[in-house]
């Protein structure tokens, strides 16, 4: 069992007073206080005897709503077995010589045997004692223990409330049979633990089985009220004619029954009337955990605020993301959020002049702060919330960040498609409209009888233009690679791959005239896609070799990498033509060149080399040297497998 459940602790708090109770009676009976014995008998009603057994039994509640079920058996049991041999005494009219087993008592109260517990009390102490050792064998609540501690709230609450309306049939059930008033508050306390302590797990409301005790005390008092007054007949019909003695028993009777009738359907109603509020409670209970859970859970930023701005409620997505933990949002002003809200000025106003009433039920986009002061575009829709005493608003914020960039690479991809079918176009144009005029040039040479050193200057320049275009073509296929492609990432090794990249492009202009520089561990390995890492650095070796400086006798190229704190660096220096002054932001665009009149090509390798590293996840940047160029490719960590 669960100690810091509210049922459990409430029922070890009956044990507890039962304890405190029985002890207090029991230090009375050893002090001896004559004095205090005459001046206040009753408080020496409960006999020494019945305090221990209260002692005993109290700890045999609280060890077995504490799971020490087998002490709590034992402690049970010799509590019962006592207090049966004390109601054989009353029932057999015998003397078994334990009244006075454990003192002898220095004063009579009551008409009992000095030192003999009532007979009521002592068949209340099996009753309760037997639930406590059934719940202890079984290790559960049962129907039987709580029918057993019924019983003894029935017989303890009648007691309580008959010395309240002074009925002394409900606690003189027998002869010499008075229950005193400490005896019956204690077994009202321990009934009530054992009856509503787990009493759900067996399908039982507690209001309901509260009604149906106070329904069930209620009719035993009526009975018990009815037998009284019967007692007591002759005092009501004493002065009356004998012909209407039987009238005052009917209408005794009759009042009695309207009043049972009327407090029972009081009994139902109330219990109907708890039964729905519960229904309701429990309704609404899941209905604002639905609430709960779906703004907790949504992605957007849901907020209340008040007719001043001032911050009332904020789900876990607005703490996402504003930056702000809730509690430093709360109970301050909206303006902490959106500074610029061009509205903001009066929310201090009124309801109708507040800038969140302007944009209710619609949309509007607008900029929110995070706590570090970076600003970030958000749409904000706001509904109006009448209440009886002040006027809410909720907010829902949705940071379109992303939304914003995708709109922003649209536009570009926009642009960049646009640009690229005009140069495309033009490009493909020309090497094809110059072929044709050539063409034209060498049938009229043929029909003039040309032969074919002089046909082969034309020739070579048809050859050239068809170059050009197929390099075109190739570039254009390898751009629309390089936006589609997609492969596994595979082991790369980095020397070997620049190496015989080298060897690769020794065919170009200037390739066998450069001298290369490779500064790369042999060990060095990246895991990458393949064919893109073979973009990056074919581009970047190839410009190299086609932009060096015709001027210089011993063109030189720098080849690098390594890498840093996790990144993989690679760089290309070379002491080529560079690129002019101020051209570095048209460096990766498409169909840019620097330096056409020194070697061909389409303008779109520095751009393909760009798209490729960004695929990668890195960057692409350029330094101007005091003669030449540096390259350098930053790839992110790798990611672990």
């Amino acid at each position: 069992m669960r100690q810091d459940h509210p049922a459990i602790v409430s029922g070890m708090l009956t044990g507890w007073i039962s304890i405190g109770v029985g002890s207090a009676i029991m230090a009375l009976w050893l002090a001896q206080p004559i004095d205090l014995a005459l001046a206040a008998p009753v408080l020496f009603a409960m006999q020494f005897n019945t305090a221990l057994c209260f002692v005993v039994s109290g700890a045999a509640v609280c060890l077995l709503l504490a799971d020490a079920r087998r002490m709590s058996i034992v402690l049970a049991g010799l509590a019962a077995l006592f207090a049966a041999a004390m109601l054989a005494e009353h029932i057999l009219a015998i003397d078994l010589k334990i009244d006075r087993l454990f003192i002898t008592p220095f004063v009579t109260v009551g008409a009992n045997p000095a030192g003999r517990m009532a007979p009521n009390a002592a068949l209340c102490f099996v009753l309760i004692n037997a639930a406590v050792i059934l719940s202890g064998i079984l290790g559960r609540t049962s129907h039987i223990r709580v029918v057993l501690a019924a019983l003894v709230f029935l017989i303890s609450t009648s007691a309580l409330l008959a010395y309240l309306l002074t009925i002394s049939t409900a606690h003189n059930w027998l002869p010499l049979a008075r229950m005193s008033p400490q005896t019956a508050f204690c077994f009202f306390a321990l009934s009530t633990g054992l009856i509503f302590t787990g009493i759900e797990r067996l399908g039982y409301h507690p209001p309901v089985v509260a009604a149906t005790l106070a329904a069930a005390t209620y009719f035993l008092l009526l009975t018990l009220t009815y037998v009284e007054l019967r007692r007591q007949e002759v005092l009501f019909t004493q002065e009356l004619p004998a012909s209407e003695h039987g009238n005052a028993r009917s209408t005794l009777l009759a009042v009695l029954l309207l009043s049972g009738a009327v407090y029972a359907c009081l009994i139902i109603y109330a219990f109907r009337s708890s039964e729905r509020s519960r229904k309701m409670a429990l309704q609404l209970s899941e209905s604002r955990k639905r609430l709960a859970a779906i703004i907790d859970t949504a992605a957007d930023g849901f907020i209340t605020i008040d007719q001043r701005g001032t911050i009332l409620s904020v789900n876990p997505a607005c703490e996402a993301i504003f930056g702000y933990p809730a509690d430093e949002m709360i109970r301050q002003n909206i303006k902490m959020l959106m500074p610029r809200h061009d509205d903001h000025k009066q929310y201090a106003a009124s309801a109708e002049e507040t800038g969140m009433a302007a944009t209710a039920g619609a949309v509007r986009e607008l900029e929110g702060q995070r706590k570090d002061g970076s600003t970030f575009p958000a749409d904000l829709s706001v509904a109006r919330i009448d209440l009886d005493d002040q006027v809410l608003y909720s907010s829902v914020v949705r940071d379109i960040s992303e939304r914003k960039a995708y709109e922003r690479d649209i536009l570009d991809a926009n642009a960049e498609l646009e640009e690229f079918s005009y140069r495309t176009s033009h490009d493909l144009r020309s090497p094809i409209a110059s072929s044709l005029g050539l063409m034209s040039i060498v049938q009229d040479m043929i029909r003039q009888g040309a032969g074919v050193p002089e046909l082969q200057p034309v020739l070579s320049r048809i050859d050239q233009s068809f170059r050009k275009l197929d390099h075109l073509i190739q570039n254009i296929i390898l751009l629309t690679r390089t936006k589609v492609m997609d492969e596994p990432e595979s082991t790369i090794p980095v020397a070997h791959t620049v190496r015989e990249t080298l060897e690769r492009l020794r065919h170009m202009d200037g390739g066998r005239l450069s001298t290369v520089h490779i500064d790369i561990p042999d060990t060095m390995v990246v895991r990458r896609k393949a064919s893109r890492f073979q973009i990056i650095v074919d581009n970047l070796l190839s410009n190299a070799i086609k932009y060096h400086d015709p001027a210089e006798q011993v063109p030189e190229i720098f080849v690098r990498a390594s890498a840093v704190k996790g990144r993989f660096v690679l760089s290309v220096a070379d002491n080529g033509l560079g690129i002019p002054p101020g051209s570095e932001p048209q460096l990766f665009q498409m169909f840019k060149r620097f330096h056409p009149q020194h070697a061909p090509g389409s303008g779109l390798g520095l751009y393909i080399l760009r798209k490729s590293v960004e695929h990668l996840g890195g960057t692409v940047a350029y330094r101007r040297q005091d003669k030449g160029s540096i390259f350098t490719v930053t790839l992110p960590e790798e990611k672990r497998r």
